[in-house]
């Protein structure tokens, strides 16, 4: 496993020299609490997600996939290192936006309050978890040109529907008081652990794409 992950480390060690420039950038602004701080770290989250899909690209274009057949490294771990990849390069994010915050929390109006560093935080790891819970098992499944393909239908899709749900909460009264219902605070709490479980329950599906696919 080690060895898999030295070897992605190696493909991208130079093409994301940038992305650390970038990465502290948008972990400071994101922690500052100033204006579109949300955004800012969604924003890193959803970069960093893309690390281990754009090393499966890197792969598929290279032939490694049929080259690390000849290797006694079973498929399981073959996936679990992207898997691994992509949650140390999440971790690595959020403890960016970690340092940052603590480093805000003595300073005098600036930094976070309470409320808005636990809702960016829950943002940051349900926007960064779930492209990859996604992403993952399309990419080994259709490649990576086909899976970005599904996905942007797979967003317009839902896109449409939820603003067609909300347009018309108006006129259908059950609706309307479910959405009114819905606790925002709780909701916030546990869509990172949705988005958690949902990123291991994806992991034996993926294998079991790998196996099926054809090399």
């Amino acid at each position: 496993m080690k060895g898999l992950l030295l070897k992605d480390w190696y493909e991208i060690r130079y093409q994301y020299r940038w992305f650390l420039i970038l990465l502290a950038v948008a972990g400071f602004s994101s922690a500052t609490g100033q204006g579109n701080a949300t955004f800012w770290g969604c924003y890193m989250m959803i970069l960093v997600a893309m690390i281990p899909l754009n090393t499966m690209g890197y792969d598929e274009k290279s032939g490694w996939q049929k080259y690390s057949r000849c290797f006694p490294v079973s498929s399981k771990h073959l996936v679990l290192e992207k898997y691994l990849l992509g949650v140390i390069a999440q971790i690595v994010a959020v403890g960016v936006y970690l340092i940052f915050s603590a480093i805000f929390y003595f300073i005098p109006g600036v930094g976070t309050t309470r409320e808005q560093f636990f809702m960016i935080l829950a943002a940051m790891i349900t926007v960064g978890i779930f492209p990859m819970a996604l992403m993952l098992p399309l990419n080994i499944r259709f490649g990576m040109e086909k899976a970005r393909v599904y996905l942007i239908f797979f967003v317009i899709v839902v896109s449409i529907a939820v603003g067609a749900m909300l347009s018309g909460a108006e006129d259908l009264p059950i609706l309307n008081n479910f959405i009114a219902g819905i606790n925002l605070d709780m909701l916030i709490r546990l869509l990172p652990l949705i988005s958690i479980v949902l990123l291991a329950a994806t992991y034996p599906l993926s294998v079991w794409f790998y196996n099926k696919k054809e090399w």
